[in-house]
């Protein structure tokens, strides 16, 4: 659902956007071309696409249908949580975290990934639901990088390389670094791998070092 539409044109609120009913357990990505959260977006207009989410799916006695809320700034999320769309347990927040490591220029005013984890971790002491999205990956420190996704307490991670060819960031060797940030991850929550990092080759090397790092006996 496209709500708002970024710079360079000035910001606004597409309201012909909200309209409609969804049928019931379905889960869907708000705002995917853009952030909602973003700092120069009016918080009436988040107000108002909050409070259409719980319109459009009031009608439903099942399974509710949940909206996953994506943004660079969790922090802000932190003023909205007692909407009745997050009180439902209707509202899945996610936040990017591309990396450990602070690169200023491609990340211009964004808050730092720290920062990001910071505000995640207390969305989700507040029984919120949480996503992590690193993509695109950046090169990182392994530890780093899991301590920040560990403090998000993400039900799932999504990973993903760098679709945009022409725009240039420091990306990290595939290969042993990816398969070892997997494996920790997995320690915890669940993981989904974007297919332009070629999830299947690093399935089948996450399986081979498992098989030849883990046994067990088969004696009775």
């Amino acid at each position: 659902m496209k709500t708002i539409v970024p710079n360079p044109q000035p910001i606004h609120l597409d309201e012909s956007e909200l309209n409609g009913i969804f049928s019931e357990n379905q889960f869907i990505f708000i705002g995917s071309s853009t952030d909602v959260f973003a700092s120069d977006v009016p918080s009436e207009w988040i107000t108002a696409i909050l409070d259409f989410c719980v319109e459009a799916t009031s009608h439903q006695n099942g399974i509710k249908t949940r909206f996953l809320l994506q943004t660079k700034n969790p922090a802000r999320i932190l003023g909205f949580t007692d909407h009745p769309l997050f009180k439902s347990g209707q509202a899945v927040a996610c936040t990017t975290i591309e990396t450990n490591r602070h690169y200023s220029e491609t990340m211009n005013n964004a808050p730092t990934p720290k920062e990001r984890a910071e505000a995640m971790s207390m969305i989700a002491e507040r029984g919120i639901k949480t996503y992590v999205t690193i993509e695109p990956i950046m090169d990182f420190d392994l530890d780093e990088l899991v301590s920040l996704v560990k403090m998000c307490t993400p039900e799932q991670v999504n990973i993903g390389a760098n679709s945009v060819r022409s725009i240039k960031i420091p990306e990290p060797t595939k290969g042993n670094i990816l398969i070892d940030l997997i494996q920790h991850l997995l320690c915890f929550t669940q993981v989904k791998v974007k297919k332009n990092l070629d999830g299947d080759k690093l399935t089948r090397m996450l399986i081979r070092r498992l098989k030849r790092n883990y046994s067990y006996d088969k004696r009775d």
